[in-house]
């Protein structure tokens, strides 16, 4: 699970879209507009991103908002602590 989720992090654009939603939930089509990427490939790297762990996402009307998931961030947060030296949570 935490390889998975550093293999996402690795990517360019999935980093930018969680740097936008660490300022709050997005929807897909203000996380397209602000990436400029089209809407298939925010989807493919949102999907990658959930599965993950890194983000979840609520649908609210025809529209799905997503945001960090912050159990996954304090896990990879824990792992790098761990791979420092660090052993506090």
């Amino acid at each position: 699970m935490m390889i998975d989720m550093f293999k996402a992090l690795a990517e360019e654009n999935r980093l930018k879209i969680v740097e936008l939603l660490s300022k709050g939930s997005l929807c897909v089509c203000e996380i397209e507009k602000k990436v400029k990427l089209p809407q298939n490939l925010v989807s493919h790297h949102l999907g990658v991103l959930k599965e993950a762990g890194i983000i979840e996402n609520c649908r609210c009307g025809k529209n799905n908002y997503y945001s960090l998931n912050k159990n996954g961030l304090h896990n990879i947060i824990k792992a790098l602590n761990k791979i420092g030296g660090n052993n506090e949570n």
